[in-house]
Order: structure tokens, then sequence, then C-alpha cells
């Protein structure tokens, strides 16, 4: 399970602190991105404060996967209340990667 996501301040992912659901182990892994796979119920208590959302705990999006944080990309069961399945998590999981290469390709990162 991650506990924190490492670094939100600077607006990247450099690594991520994950517990061990079994025996509690901590560790510490240094990662590039990170994709959430949920529940029934949205998983986006990391992003309170950050990413807005509706009052059901959804990220909202615009234009596609686009969340109010330019860069930030939102797919699948985190952001569609409706469907929750995973060929739409795969469809919208495809747009917002397209949407992200663009992004960095634009803002030569």
């Amino acid at each position: 399970m991650i506990e924190h996501v490492d670094d939100v301040d600077k607006k990247s992912v450099e690594m991520v602190k994950l517990r061990n659901v079994d025996t509690n182990e901590m560790k510490t892994v240094a990662v590039e991105g990170v994709f959430v796979a949920i529940g029934h119920d949205p998983n986006t208590k990391i992003f309170k404060g950050q990413l807005d959302m509706n009052a059901d705990g959804y990220l909202i999006t615009h234009d596609g996967p686009k969340t109010n944080v330019e860069g930030v990309f939102a797919a699948g069961d985190v952001q569609d209340h409706h469907y929750r399945q995973a060929i739409t998590a795969a469809g919208s999981g495809c747009m917002a990667a397209m949407d992200a290469e663009k992004f960095l390709g634009k803002n030569k990162l």
C-alpha cells in the first residue's frame, strides 16, 4: 500500500513509501510516476487539497483527462464515477498518456 508520494511540493514524483499490508514493513522505492489502482471507492485521499474533486472523492477532469493542475492527468476509476470498468480505465489511461506525452514534449521536459 502506498503510504507517501514524494515530492508533491515540487509537483513531481520521485519516490514512494510502501507498506506491506501483511507485515507492516516499510520500503522506499525510487519512481518516475505513479498509477494508483483502486477498488470500488475512489482512492483519491492523497490528492485532497491538490486536485479538484467532487463530494464523493472523484477527481474532476476537463478536456478529457486534464485536472486543475497543469501536467497532471486523471484516468479511469478515480475520475469515472459511472462506468468504473477496466476497459474504461484502459481507454482513458491511453488518453492521459497521450496528453502527458504532448505536455512533456511541448514543455521540453
